[in-house]
C-alpha cells in the first residue's frame, strides 16, 4: 500500500504550485492540528508527517520547513490549551481555501496524510476529516482522486 505522499505526480506539484501562500499554510497546518488531535493526543508521527509535508509538497516551498512545523505546534497549543477554539480553528480552514475546489481537495489529502502518519487511521480522524471535507464543500474521496490518484500498471 503506497502513502498518499507516494501517489504525488508531476501534475499534482503543479496544482500545488498554484496555491502557494501563507494562508493556506495557516489553513494546512490548522487542518493538520485539527486531525492530530481528534484521537486525543497528537503523536509524534504526526508532527513528523507535517514536517515531512513541508519538505515535499511544492505549495509550501516557500516557506521555511520550521517555520510551518511552528505553526502546527501553535494550533496544537491554542487546541489543548481552549478546546473551546475549534470553531475558529475550523473557520482558517474553510478560509484558507477560499471556496477554490483544488484547494479543498488539498487540504482533505493532507489531513489525510496526517492521519496516516503513525499507522493506524482511527474513527476520531476519519470524522474530523469528513467534518472538514463537508465545511470544504467537498467530498473526501473526490478529494484524494483528485489529488493523489491511485497509479495503474500500464
Amino acid at each position: 500500500m503506497t502513502t498518499i505522499l507516494e501517489r504525488f505526480t508531476d501534475h499534482t506539484r503543479r496544482i500545488f504550485a498554484r496555491h502557494r501562500g501563507r494562508q493556506f499554510l495557516e489553513g494546512a497546518m490548522a487542518a493538520s492540528a485539527l486531525v492530530a488531535l481528534a484521537d486525543g493526543d497528537a503523536s509524534l508521527e504526526e508532527g513528523a508527517e507535517v514536517g515531512r509535508l513541508m519538505r515535499v509538497l511544492d505549495i509550501l516551498r516557500d516557506h521555511n520547513p520550521g517555520e510551518g512545523v511552528e505553526t502546527y505546534l501553535r494550533y496544537i497549543d491554542k487546541l489543548r490549551k481552549t478546546p473551546s477554539a475549534v470553531d475558529e480553528v475550523r473557520g482558517q480552514v474553510k478560509a484558507s481555501a477560499a471556496d477554490d475546489q483544488e484547494a479543498a481537495a488539498l487540504l482533505i489529502v493532507i489531513c489525510h496524510a496526517v492521519s496516516e502518519a503513525d499507522g493506524v487511521v482511527r474513527e476520531s480522524e476519519t470524522e474530523e476529516i469528513a467534518r472538514l471535507a463537508q465545511l470544504l464543500a467537498i467530498k473526501s474521496k473526490d478529494a484524494v482522486a483528485m489529488i493523489a490518484p491511485q497509479q495503474t500498471d500500464a
